[in-house]
């Protein structure tokens, strides 16, 4: 008998939806090159925190990281406050 997680459907990939947004001009901005080596294999991860729009993205090439809430480049610091605040 197999467990029932190993015959399961695999989860669909979660995209970023700039309609999703609460209004459009909070849309994080879709970035395909890094802002740091301007290579174009860049990873992000968008999610709603304390009904705040929130969104990381890294860099494959070279690792620069940063952090969006509401459309607006932040620093880490700023995350982890958005998240306290929840």
């Amino acid at each position: 008998m197999t467990p029932g997680c190993l015959g399961a459907a695999p989860a669909p990939l979660v995209r970023f939806d700039p309609h999703r947004t609460r209004a459009s001009e909070n849309a994080v901005p879709q970035t395909t090159t890094c802002p740091e080596c301007h290579q174009g294999d860049v990873i992000s991860i968008s999610m709603t925190v304390s009904d705040r729009d929130l969104s990381f993205s890294t860099c494959h090439a070279c690792e620069a990281k940063w952090w969006h809430r509401d459309g607006e480049e932040i620093v880490l610091s700023q995350v982890i406050d958005t998240v306290v605040q929840r």
